[in-house]
């Protein structure tokens, strides 16, 4: 089936109606009733789901000029930005006191953020990839500092702004160069040039490296990682957990777009690079969390060592590879998100984000302690949690391709993640705390973290529906 210009962008005018919907919405409502918005764009988001899988019986083509790609891989990605979306909004909730007012912009931002993201996913032009980007990024910088009267907030949106604006130049410098020694900006002309896997010439070596430094920085990938610690723990908690899944989401996806796509017959000069920069993120953002003692700073150092571990699957340049990045993905996005909704939870009773603070959390909420040890089991890699199966893929995908020292650099980065998650495990149930009133969780709180469980255990034991998804998504695209 060939779709048109309307039904191959579905998906995105149905964000652009509600975006739409959402500002007539907050314009009409009270001050008071603009907290419901995040319920309505939620709801809002939930047909995106079957819209995506109609979109996927119609097979990969491109639209607007060769601009826009539709495939398996770009409806995969849009659906992973969609939960993470909704599970964001439901978040959000949780900011009612922390935010004093304009709540139905925030919401609007983390739907133009996921326009930008949907974008991203079907780029297949490098201008499209560029707009795409710095739409996410500068919807970001707006969310990062969006708790004016929080000086850590300010702070933090503005080292996000300066880096992330170096990072914007460097990628489209790198573009540049792109262009320059081919010709043309069209990834599918660009990759017909160079498929039989002849050298590729210094100048357009030189700017793929660009492009590659440029991206990393979304990734939050060593050594473009330094704004990661500062902006997780200043932004407010639904921005940082969206930050750690759509955007690193949204930056793996480009980079198997430019580098594996376009160049997969020229691994050779760029894979061994990689695979050194997966190997540093590992260790850092591992090695670096062990002294934090603020959660939302250790769960930035976290997300870089999970960035090194999806680079292994870049870096190795296989289907195994590319199939365990999207498995991954998939997997760390009910995973993380389960963490921040616990933290936001937490955080609207206590007001404080230190992990001391988690002291005799098991009693104060069974719930919410059994979903953070759950979560963090997870995200160390503990069978038969999602996380297990995840680090499992990318580490075969290492060996598989000769890459031994990558995957037991990342063998034992397990053992060290387990050292620091476990201490906060160990507060949360052997620690005594200092106020023993319970915390009570939201209906959509409550709702999405047991969302994120049942994905959490379910993709763990079940591995089979996902995985076929991982793979088709990487055959198709």
């Amino acid at each position: 089936m060939t779709p048109s210009l309307l039904t191959g962008l579905l998906p995105e005018i149905w964000l652009g109606l509600l975006f739409t919907l959402l500002l007539v919405l907050d314009l009409a409502w009270k001050e008071e009733r603009s907290t419901a918005l995040g319920m309505v764009a939620a709801a809002g988001l939930l047909p995106v789901f079957p819209v995506l899988a109609w979109q996927a019986g119609m097979g990969s083509h491109e639209l607007l000029g060769g601009m826009y790609r539709l495939d398996l891989l770009a409806l995969f990605f849009k659906g992973i930005f969609t939960a993470a979306a909704i599970l964001v909004l439901l978040m959000t909730r949780e900011l009612d006191k922390t935010i004093p007012r304009g709540h139905g912009e925030f919401y609007l931002l983390i739907l133009a953020a996921t326009f930008g993201m949907f974008l991203a996913a079907s780029s297949a032009h490098f201008v499209m990839l560029f707009v795409a980007l710095e739409l996410i990024s500068i919807t970001f910088y707006v969310l990062t500092t969006y708790l004016q009267n929080n000086v850590n907030s300010l702070e933090a949106g503005m080292k996000y702004l300066v880096l992330g604006s170096l990072a914007s130049g460097i990628l489209l410098y790198g573009i540049a160069f792109i262009y320059g020694a081919t010709g043309s900006m069209q990834l599918s002309r660009i990759q017909a040039l160079y498929s039989a896997g002849a050298p590729l010439p210094v100048p357009l070596l030189f700017g793929l490296f660009l492009v590659i430094a440029g991206l990393l920085f979304k990734a939050a990938a060593v050594p473009f990682h330094f704004w990661v610690p500062d902006v997780y723990q200043g932004a407010p908690t639904p921005v940082t957990a969206f930050l750690s899944v759509g955007s690193k989401s949204a930056g793996f996806l480009v980079m198997f777009r430019v580098i594996q796509e376009l160049f997969i017959g020229q691994a050779a000069q760029w894979a061994p690079l990689l695979a050194w920069l997966a190997a540093l993120t590992i260790l850092y953002g591992n090695l670096g969390a062990i002294p934090q003692r603020n959660i939302k700073r250790l769960m930035g150092y976290s997300s870089i060592g999970h960035a090194g571990y999806l680079l292994i699957g870049i870096a190795v340049a296989s289907r195994l590879g590319s199939t365990a990045v999207n498995f991954y993905l998939a997997s760390y996005l009910f995973t993380n998100l389960a963490v921040f909704l616990v933290i936001a939870a937490f955080s609207k009773v206590t007001g404080s984000d230190e992990i001391k603070a988690y002291a005799g959390l098991s009693k104060r909420s069974p719930f919410l302690a059994a979903a953070m040890f759950i979560a963090l089991l997870s995200l160390a890699g503990v069978p038969p949690m999602a996380g297990f199966f995840g680090k499992f893929l990318l580490l075969m995908g290492a060996v598989s391709e000769g890459y031994i020292a990558l995957a037991l650099v990342g063998a034992a980065a397990v053992v060290v993640s387990l050292y620091y998650y476990l201490q906060i495990v160990y507060t949360m149930y052997a620690d005594k705390p200092e106020d023993l009133s319970p915390i009570r969780v939201s209906l959509p709180v409550r709702l999405a973290l047991w969302v994120c469980l049942a994905a959490m255990l379910g993709l763990g034991i079940w591995q089979g529906p996902l995985l076929h998804l991982s793979l088709a998504a990487i055959s198709g695209s």
